[in-house]
């Protein structure tokens, strides 16, 4: 099984029962982050995004264990928020990580993109995005 698939797979049984802001099943939001990169790592990084913050007993180490390199998993780890932490530092940890950076993009321009399906507000993901554009721009 390539690692692309395992990642993809672990995604699925992971956000299974969970839905997205607009109701869809959750995992077409890391389809769509998936879409929205380049790389195969950025696309592996992309499923995985939400598997530490939403999946019972997934840990960096248990990545690693799975397959996933040190340089993905320090990534997945990047992008998930820890207990306590305020929001836009956490944006600013997960843009720290140069494979975490255009997958936070990704998911942050999904996130405006759900919050305007359904009238909510977007303005924390566009000032997330700011954040991005100004402290980690683009090359």
């Amino acid at each position: 099984m390539s690692i692309f698939y395992r990642a993809a797979k672990i995604a699925e049984e992971v956000h299974a029962s969970q839905r997205d802001k607009t109701g869809q099943p959750y995992i077409e939001h890391c389809r769509r982050v998936v879409d929205a990169v380049e790389t195969m790592d950025q696309k592996i990084v992309a499923y995985l995004h939400d598997v530490l913050e939403k999946g019972d007993g997934w840990t960096r180490t248990k990545l690693e264990e799975a397959g996933f390199g040190p340089t993905v998993a320090s990534a997945v780890d990047a992008m998930s928020r820890r207990d306590g932490e305020e929001y836009f530092a956490f944006v600013r940890r997960a843009a720290s990580n140069p494979l975490a950076l255009p997958v936070k993009r990704a998911d942050l321009e999904d996130n405006v993109w759900q919050a305007r399906q359904v009238g909510a507000s977007t303005v924390k993901y566009e000032e997330a995005l700011r954040i991005l554009d100004e402290e980690f721009p683009r090359r």
